[in-house]
């Protein structure tokens, strides 16, 4: 049977959280897919039916572990359906000059790691205060009181879409061709759909 991998990279937890929603999502339409963390000896893409790399962006780049296994991988994944999901909150400002930084970044990414993805996309991600040091905070209210962006410090907030990524899920799955032979109906926006644990 066909199988996915999600290999992903995180800082503080919400690229791994949407990585592991993504693979339950994959498993409620019948299709098997791995949720690999990007590290030294991390599983290649050879034998999948498709790959999606997820990475968030801090400081300006994509976590260097996600780089170096794409520059290793970089052939296996040229001949594959392969995705590069980014995560950040800057798709949020839904301004011209922050798409454009955001394209730059990506642009940087495929330099760097050898790999130009055919399908990019961007994901909102959170801002979990509550995981921060008093330095990163201050660092992290400056840049999202600029953007207009949520600063009351006393709570996290969470901005990924989740039915968005389960929308994209069932694409995904129909371009590696790795749907099962009986028809799956794809998930309808707002649909909710148990997730199985693991």
């Amino acid at each position: 049977m066909p199988r996915i991998l999600i290999l992903y990279g995180t800082t503080d937890g919400q690229t791994g959280k949407i990585a592991r929603f993504l693979g339950g999502e994959f498993r409620a339409l019948q299709v098997e897919a791995d949720v690999v963390l990007a590290a030294p000896g991390s599983a290649g893409p050879e034998g999948y039916a498709g790959v999606i790399v997820a990475a968030s962006l801090h400081a300006g780049g994509f976590q260097r572990p996600v780089r170096r296994w794409v520059r290793q991988h970089r052939l296996a994944l040229a001949g594959r359906p392969a995705m590069f999901l980014a995560v950040c909150l800057g798709v949020l400002e839904r301004k011209a000059e922050t798409d454009a930084e955001l394209q730059r970044l990506v642009s940087a990414f495929a330099i760097e790691s050898g790999w130009t993805p055919p399908e990019v996309r961007f994901m909102a991600g959170a801002l979990p205060w509550s995981k921060y040091g008093w330095l990163k905070t201050w660092v992290v209210r400056r840049i999202v009181a600029r953007a207009g962006g949520d600063t009351d410090t006393s709570r996290d907030y969470e901005y990924t879409d989740w039915a968005e990524l389960r929308r994209m899920t069932f694409g995904f799955a129909s371009a590696c061709g790795a749907l099962p032979a009986a028809p799956v109906e794809a998930p309808a926006a707002g649909e909710l759909r148990a997730v199985p644990a693991g």
